[in-house]
């Protein structure tokens, strides 16, 4: 019995209770990139295929009502070049031939002013129209006309100009009026004219009282796109948007790499993250089977010294001996597999 109970306490002893391995986080985190590329992939072509309306008044690149996208656009497939100017005026260099577009300005410096008053004066074509007139006229034309915000909703054409060749009659937002001053009256209206032209040099200022039959909310009205082409000049002629008013400077680092590109890179990703699923393994590697540790040496070796001296049988003895070296040499094997 003594012997039975020592036997038992040994074996006991070198058995060490089993410990549960931690679980990886790698195949989590993998997981979680996937995840992310996903989303922002599907928010780009999002973005690309249904953009949200957005952008300032009267810039080019404006998807929203008072925008001026739907203008460039129309311009392109009539067979005009389109610029977007990023550069400020009083810095940009344009062709004499050119037509520049300058909407929404709130104001205009005076180097500004100079300097298109030297583009129009070697033949360029301008057109100027919402924004503020009192704090963007002046610096232009020093007898610049006088301007109200409140005007009429249809004008019609006074008078056969090139800037309304095809023009019958447009409709505005009834957002402003020319009062007086310069200028030969184009499109005209019961509460004042809302185009006028100015000769100047080699060539001519158009300005709009209100910039909203050339934007996007109402480009379809009446014969305010035929208006739209007429102002951009004969077919061909290249057209400029100023975009720096609008906040828009020119593009460097990431900001140059064109949206198209990114659509591609979107897609990419969403092409690794199919092959990542259907390559990786899914919530990790499988577990293997958890192989008795080492024991602790000091009870290990204590357990079977007590064993033995308590022991009278010399046969159970070495049985007892023979067993714990049988599990010290599988333990060993095991683990030599398992590490590379």
């Amino acid at each position: 019995m003594e012997r039975s109970r020592g036997r038992e306490h040994a074996l006991v002893s070198v058995s060490a209770v089993a410990v549960t391995p931690r679980p990886s986080w790698k195949p989590w985190a993998a997981a979680a990139v996937v995840v992310v590329l996903v989303f922002f992939a599907l928010g780009l072509i999002a973005d690309a295929f249904a953009p949200a309306p957005e952008g300032p008044a009267g810039s080019s690149y404006a998807t929203s009502p008072a925008g001026a996208a739907a203008w460039a656009e129309l311009l392109t497939r009539s067979g005009h070049p389109v610029v977007q100017l990023r550069r400020p005026l009083d810095d940009a260099v344009l062709p004499p031939r050119s037509t520049l577009i300058v909407l929404g300005a709130d104001s205009l410096s005076r180097a500004a002013g100079r300097k298109l008053d030297q583009f129009v004066r070697a033949g360029g074509r301008l057109v100027i129209g919402g924004g503020n007139p009192a704090a963007t006229l002046p610096a232009l034309l020093p007898e610049s006309p006088g301007w109200t915000d409140s005007g009429s909703i249809v004008v019609k054409r006074v008078a056969f100009l090139p800037e309304v060749a095809g023009v019958s009659s447009v409709r505005t937002a009834g957002d402003g009026a020319w009062t007086s001053g310069p200028g030969t009256p184009v499109l005209d209206g019961a509460r004042g004219p809302e185009l006028i032209v100015l000769k100047l040099g080699r060539g001519q200022i158009a300005l709009l009282a209100d910039a909203a039959p050339v934007e996007n909310q109402l480009l379809a009205s009446a014969d305010n796109a035929q208006l739209a082409l007429d102002l951009a000049g004969p077919r061909g002629a290249p057209v400029i948007f100023a975009e720096a008013l609008h906040g828009y400077g020119e593009a460097t680092g990431l900001a140059a790499i064109p949206a198209r590109w990114w659509v591609v890179f979107a897609l990419l990703c969403l092409a690794w993250a199919a092959w990542a699923l259907a390559r990786g393994r899914r919530i990790g590697p499988a577990e293997e089977p958890v192989s008795e540790p080492v024991p602790p040496r000091s009870a290990y070796v204590e357990a079977l010294a007590g064993a033995i001296v308590r022991g009278r049988d010399r046969s159970a003895q070495a049985e007892l001996l023979r067993e714990a070296a049988a599990r010290r040499e599988a333990f060993v094997k095991t683990r030599s597999r398992r590490e590379p």
